[in-house]
């Protein structure tokens, strides 16, 4: 006689760490309209150095000011994930809320796929054809140190804030052996502070530019908001099918996500790879 495997509860999970949601404002909306066609907000962002003007106010000959014309929006689309489970299962009561885990599972390496690549039409996202790149690079490749200081140097030119640094997850190592993350509570931030986000990515550049082995893409945003609607599941009764027995249970969550003032890109050479 064959000894039944026993039922143990999993390992426990450590959440995903040094993504998206650790450098962005995650905001948990109340308002669940703002899912319907997107968000939109009023940015504050600089323009450095700002331009000077010696001439008197009063000197009917001075220069006319260099001012920006009327107050810019940033928008961000909707976002709709959904994972969960079907079965002929309808003795497991637990059903329904192990997809209402799934997806707080999933939700923030899908999200970091969907803003770098745009795939299913995602927008904003980083890989867009008219993202700018930083020093000519998508010819000739920075050094990996050089381009994390083009990018912060960017953010102070183009934001006057922190903001956020992207690079494929599978960079971290060349970022930690050369020193260009530390730890700052829940953050790694780069040498000036910016948070970076260590995404779940294929890695391509604007326009999806696809990197050549030894290099990668990174770029650098203004301010990260992610705003998340609630978990929506169905009722036990309409998850079940009562002809088949069969539980077709689905959770589903809505997010945008954008940024404020600026994007850019840099390709850079991995340390240690031969050319």
């Amino acid at each position: 006689m064959t000894q039944p495997f026993v039922y143990v509860d999993a390992p426990a999970a450590t959440p995903y760490r040094y993504g998206l949601f650790s450098a962005a404002a995650v905001v948990d909306s109340v308002d669940q309209r703002e899912f319907q066609a997107g968000v939109e907000w009023e940015p504050q962002c600089v323009d450095a150095p700002a331009p000077t003007n010696t001439a008197a106010a009063s000197d009917p000959d001075r220069a006319a000011m260099e001012l920006p014309d009327g107050v810019p929006l940033v928008q961000s689309q909707v976002i709709r994930l959904y994972t969960g489970l079907a079965g002929v299962l309808p003795g497991r009561p637990d059903l329904l809320d192990r997809a209402r885990r799934a997806v707080g599972l999933v939700e923030q390496q899908s999200l970091e796929h969907y803003v770098w690549t745009g795939d299913d039409g995602t927008t904003p996202h980083l890989a867009a054809a008219s993202t700018p790149v930083l020093a000519g690079s998508e010819v000739a490749p920075v050094a990996l140190e050089t381009g994390v200081g083009l990018l912060e140097a960017h953010l102070a030119e183009k934001a006057g804030v922190l903001g956020v640094l992207w690079a494929p997850r599978w960079t971290a190592g060349w970022f930690v052996s050369m020193s260009l993350t530390r730890l700052e509570g829940p953050r790694l931030v780069g040498p000036l502070g910016n948070p970076v986000v260590f995404a779940q990515t294929t890695g391509v550049g604007p326009g999806d530019a696809v990197p050549e082995p030894g290099e990668a893409w990174l770029y650098a945003t203004g301010p990260v908001m992610v705003r998340r609607s609630a978990v929506f599941v169905p009722r036990l009764p309409e998850a079940l099918d009562r002809k088949s027995n069969e539980v077709f249970a689905v959770a589903g969550r809505f997010y945008t996500v954008g940024w404020s003032c600026t994007v850019a890109a840099v390709k850079v050479k991995l340390p240690g790879v031969p050319a």
